[in-house]
């Protein structure tokens, strides 16, 4: 008679087909609000209600400003081709009539005027304040940027800011030297900034905020401690600009945004768009983003990051990070929702060309209807090949996300939801590791210490956070399955001789092989993997039914199942009925099972019931009816 099933394994039955039912309620919950969540058009960048940024004008009341220093305006005004001549005849009106610094320009100026800027270089001495300006154009008179510098000596917080000002335009200039921002737009409507550069910035180089119809075109950012260009809770466009040599070269959060036709580079990420509120829309497209794989970290702590602004060798490229984003990453859309990145041109990032992830939970708000199509992997904008280490990173969080990249040379996970049913996967959390990864190595702040183990911020080999997991997982795998060998060799009809082979074998091998490809990042050879780990307990688990363990053999069959589509969730196809990412099944069944294999293999050992006594009834036959030999 087979030994009595324990209250341990019927434990082991009732929660795994809970966590099972629990899946299939959750999955048509999610398949609910993800059908809703379909009906958002993505690519609505909603506008700017009827308000737009100011065209450039060439008539109105004009004001001009110049310095004192004839000498540095003739070196400025030499480089200058198209309006030399123009300049020193103005030059001469300007000492005649004009104004010596710009504040007392924008203090005369009258609605619809136009102050001109002589090339020079303009050290200001206090922050150069718009409140509440009207229909105003600065502009420098150089052919670019460069001819008219404005700078705050690291004496001031920002050397331009316009608050709660309409209608304001900005061409020709560069600012420079603020501790926090050399351009504030804060709370303005209709400003257009063209031909812009800001440099050396100790926050965010040019910085956008709570604003509305604002047109960044043909700015550049460089040297910034956060990033080189910030939209945070506006409506802008950004087209054609360049930012480098930041931590970020651009931040969009919270905000509907078009980014179009920028070069982002020599960052430490190229461009990142997080937390975009209730109401997100950005469109990320035919963008140039390569080579932000400048590790500004390394000095953090140091006297270098420690001295004053002004006392900093910007000439070394020091840049000081008030926040963390994660080093080599082209593009990264960080609990953003409603995000398009599409025809992008990304190449050289160490880490990756694109990285998204989600916040786990409830469907319908961060990491959630984000569409990746399009985009060009691992080809410079001249024709030639500079591969990405990985071309898309996704923790697999979200509902309604897809990826339409066919032409994608390696991703994680190996397969990602495309976009043919517009629906993409639904899930509240993704894989466990990536969302480790994500818990411990996002997007922080940095004046709270460099997480450990995260090779996004530099840990290499052995250090790194996903190695370290998946050694002591494969340890501890090896362990518990020869406890489960051990505990069927201990029951009252062990396995015969070579039944745990090939499910050794399989377990093994898997094992190995997920320490190989997480050291080597291949998602491919993960997943098989996991699939041979699921193939070998599933052989395991018939084995341990048959010896006398029912319930512990159904209990093992069952993750082994559970592996084995994670497997194929991984590398074949994205389940789109499962809410969870199937390694989460596997993961939460584990502890339970663990303490079932120890107490079998390692608990007092069962002993079989005595039989009862079999009383024998006397012979009542007569006697001469017996056979007496």
């Amino acid at each position: 008679m087979p030994p009595a099933p324990h209250p341990q394994h019927r434990l082991a039955t009732v929660v795994f087909a809970v966590i099972a039912f629990a899946a299939i309620a959750l999955s048509c919950f999610a398949g609910g609000l993800a059908a809703e969540y379909r009906t958002v058009d993505l690519l609505d960048s909603g506008g700017f209600d009827g308000v737009e940024p100011p065209a450039y004008r060439e008539s109105g009341p004009v004001l001009l400003v110049c310095g004192d220093d004839a000498e540095d305006f003739a070196e400025r005004n030499d480089d200058v081709d198209l309006r030399r001549v123009e300049n020193q005849r103005l030059y001469e009106d300007c000492l005649a009539s004009g104004h010596r610094d710009l504040a007392s320009a924008v203090a005369a100026a009258e609605p619809g005027s136009r102050i001109l800027v002589l090339p020079g270089r303009y050290d200001l001495a206090e922050t150069l304040l718009l409140d509440g300006t009207a229909d105003l154009q600065i502009e420098g008179l150089g052919d670019g940027p460069e001819a008219v510098l404005l700078s705050g000596g690291f004496a001031l917080d920002t050397v331009l800011e316009a608050r709660d000002a309409t209608g304001i335009h900005l061409r020709n200039l560069t600012l420079g030297q603020a501790r926090e921002s050399g351009l504030l737009l804060d709370g303005v409507e209709s400003v257009a900034v063209e031909s812009v550069d800001v440099v050396q910035s100790g926050g965010h180089g040019l910085h956008v905020s709570g604003s509305r119809a604002v047109a960044l075109t043909d700015c550049r950012a460089t040297a910034a401690d956060d990033a080189g260009i910030a939209v945070e809770n506006s409506k802008a466009t950004v087209e054609g600009c360049e930012s480098t040599g930041s931590a970020t070269g651009m931040l969009v959060s919270g905000s509907i945004a078009v980014v179009d036709g920028n070069r982002l580079h020599g960052n430490t990420t190229g461009l990142a768009v997080t937390d975009t509120g209730p109401a997100p829309n950005v469109a990320v497209t035919g963008n140039l983003v390569y080579g932000n794989n400048t590790d500004h970290y390394d000095r953090l702590g140091t006297p270098a990051c420690a001295a004053d602004l002004a006392d900093r060798d910007w000439s070394e490229g020091i840049v000081c990070p008030e926040r963390t984003v994660p080093l080599g990453v082209g593009v990264l859309v960080a609990d953003a929702a409603r995000v398009s990145v599409t025809g992008n041109r990304i190449w050289n990032q160490e880490a990756a060309a694109i990285a998204t992830w989600g916040t786990p939970g409830v469907y319908g708000g961060a990491g959630d209807a984000n569409t990746f199509a399009e985009n060009i992997f691992g080809v410079r904008d001249d024709g030639r090949r500079e591969r990405n280490r990985l071309d898309l990173w996704w923790d697999g969080t979200g509902s309604g996300n897809c990826f339409d990249e066919p032409n994608a040379f390696r991703t994680f996970p190996a397969v990602l939801p495309d976009c043919e049913d517009g629906a993409g996967a639904s899930r509240i959390s993704g894989e466990p590791l990536r969302a480790l990864k994500v818990w411990r190595c996002g997007v922080g702040d940095a004046a709270a210490g460099m997480p450990e183990g995260c090779d996004w911020f530099g840990a290499r080999f052995t250090d790194r956070l996903e190695f370290q997991v998946a050694v002591v997982f494969t340890a501890a795998l090896l362990f518990l399955t020869g406890a489960g060998w051990l505990a069927a060799a201990r029951t009252e009809h062990p396995p015969r001789a070579g039944r745990m082979t090939f499910s050794a074998m399989a377990t093994g091998a898997g094992g190995l092989l997920l320490v190989l490809a997480v050291w080597s990042g291949r998602a491919d050879y993960e997943a098989l993997a996991v699939g041979l780990w699921g193939v070998g307990w599933l052989l395991a688990g018939r084995s341990w039914r048959q010896c006398g363990m029912p319930f512990f053999g159904l209990f093992t069959g069952l993750i082994g199942a559970v592996a084995v589509m994670d497997a194929v969730d991984r590398a074949v196809w994205t389940l789109p009925f499962v809410p969870v990412s199937p390694a989460w099944i596997w993961s939460v069944s584990l502890p339970l099972w663990t303490l079932v294999a120890l107490s079998l293999a390692f608990g007092p050992r069962r002993r079989e019931e005595e039989r009862p006594v079999v009383e024998r009834t006397p012979v009542t036959a007569p006697a001469h009816d017996r056979w007496d030999w």
